[in-house]
């Protein structure tokens, strides 16, 4: 259940990662002007570029959430270093 929440969290961060890697990798063009025609093998995918991009807005309400699995990562990090158990 944790996992799913913290899938949750950091799923429109990584889709906005996603879509500028596939828009640096085939030279396209994504703003937040609009979609623009991307071809990529013979599709068009520039308005699915557009729309993986307007995902990154929904990382700013996110932010804190974001911040607690993070610190909740280092945090089983440092525990499982030292060999505390956690109940």
């Amino acid at each position: 259940m944790l996992l799913l929440g913290v899938l949750i969290v950091w799923t429109p961060f990584l889709l906005l990662v996603l879509s500028l890697i596939v828009a640096r990798l085939t030279g396209c063009t994504v703003n937040e002007a609009g979609a623009q025609p991307c071809r990529i093998a013979g599709l068009d995918v520039g308005g699915l570029l557009y729309t993986l991009t307007m995902m990154g807005w929904l990382v700013i309400p996110l932010l804190p959430f974001m911040a607690l699995t993070l610190i909740g990562v280092a945090v089983a990090v440092v525990l499982a270093l030292f060999g505390i158990r956690w109940p």
